[in-house]
């Protein structure tokens, strides 16, 4: 069967093939991690350097401004939720693209708008396709990598994209904030670096093997033998999603003003790239559930750090071992849970995964929160390395022999 014109962006799903032994360089999940950056790193996480100015600025009360870190977190839990509907029908390297172009223009937008119910439906808008967006990027990261047997070396790489998105984003912001511009600049500056990432990321989709629709589906494989690594990944997002909040009060009740905050934010962001670098060999040659117990390990480590040593030392150490654990521990079971079905399943267990993973992100600081306002903020950690703990233990018990 002729396949010269058949690429993964073309307007048909390319009839299935045999894999061939391509030569995919490590170029390509490199280039793939710009839509992590975009997704994570500007869409996501940035808006928390946004947060103090857009509340300040338009009179918002705390819960009008968490609401906005809401409404992504349940968009983001719908867009996990039809993804796989998503690349029935358009195919997996479509949707990546085409929902970083929807991420570009909600970033935009955000710039355009004072109204409350606006900006509501617009981070809505953003967490709806940057679920789509990483969910396809990891599947086409991992097809990338397996011909050469090197999906979890390249699912690894495409996650550092989240530290490069943290890094540029704390560098580039506070000037802009600092300006005239204000918070409205600044959303124009993460949708135009978003359309950047969009140019590097579409010669790295058209590298990637495609594969056909039905292949991909993977809707025959039974997830009920995964129920321990998918509770494990719920509380991972309510333990690391309670401890970023966290972290975050932490420094702003220990009198650590916006500058000390960037660069914890900064350091936390290149720890996020570089450790993703350093992680992928090893997380590749451990075996069962070892690299989440050893990365979610380090991520309790972190808080840990903050709650018993006290200085600035302790604080740039605990940003050092959070990016440093933070998308590692959540790639890494990924990776596991993607080993344990078949190849045509990728979509569909990380798809399940992140859906867990985006609960998990709802419960948590609400669980939490709770537990510190009658104990106290160093109670609510505890309870977040709790959940933390938890996960671990539900991630040993998974069977490695999955039949299907």
């Amino acid at each position: 069967m002729d396949y010269s014109n058949c690429t993964a962006l073309g307007p048909q799903p390319c009839p299935e093939r045999v894999a061939e032994p391509a030569s995919v360089t490590l170029w390509v999940p490199a280039g793939l991690a710009m839509g992590s950056a975009a997704a994570l790193g500007f869409a996501r996480f940035a808006y928390s350097l946004l947060l103090p100015e857009m509340r300040h600025g338009l009179h918002w009360s705390f819960a009008q401004a968490g609401a906005l870190g809401t409404a992504m977190a349940v968009g983001y839990l719908f867009g996990s939720l039809l993804t796989v509907q998503a690349e029935r029908w358009l195919g997996t390297a479509r949707v990546f693209v085409h929902g970083l172009l929807l991420t570009a223009a909600s970033l935009l937008a955000m710039a355009l708008f004072r109204d409350y119910e606006v900006l509501l439906m617009l981070r809505f808008i953003a967490g709806f396709v940057t679920g789509c967006v990483f969910i396809a990027g990891f599947s086409l990261a991992a097809r990338a990598g397996a011909t050469s047997g090197r999906s979890s070396l390249f699912t690894i790489i495409y996650g550092s994209g989240a530290g490069i998105g943290m890094v540029l984003s704390g560098v580039l912001l506070p000037p802009v904030l600092a300006s005239g511009w204000n918070w409205a600049g600044s959303w124009i500056v993460l949708g135009l670096l978003t359309l950047i990432t969009i140019a590097l990321a579409i010669p790295a989709v058209r590298s990637v093997p495609p594969v056909a629709a039905a292949a991909a589906d993977g809707a025959n494989v039974s997830l009920s033998q995964l129920r321990p690594i998918l509770l494990a990944y719920f509380l991972y997002g309510a333990g690391y999603y309670a401890l970023m909040t966290f972290v975050i009060a932490y420094l702003h009740a220990a009198g650590y003003g916006q500058t000390r905050i960037v660069d914890f934010w900064i350091v936390a962001g290149l720890a996020v790239s570089a450790s993703m670098v350093l992680w992928g060999p090893l997380l590749g040659r451990m075996r069962g559930s070892s690299g989440v117990v050893l990365t979610t390990g380090v991520l309790i480590a972190s808080a840990l750090v903050l709650l018993l040593l006290q200085g600035t030392a302790a604080v740039m150490l605990s940003a050092v071992l959070f990016g440093g654990s933070l998308m590692a521990s959540a790639f890494a079971h990924l990776d596991y849970a993607r080993g344990l079905v078949p190849s045509r399943a990728w979509t569909r267990i990380i798809a399940t995964m992140t859906v867990m993973f985006s609960l998990g992100q709802t419960a948590g600081p609400l669980l939490c929160g709770s537990i510190a306002d009658y104990g106290g903020m160093r109670i609510g950690m505890f309870s977040a390395i709790g959940l933390l703990v938890l996960c671990i233990a539900l991630a040993s018990l998974q069977r490695e022999s999955v039949t299907q």
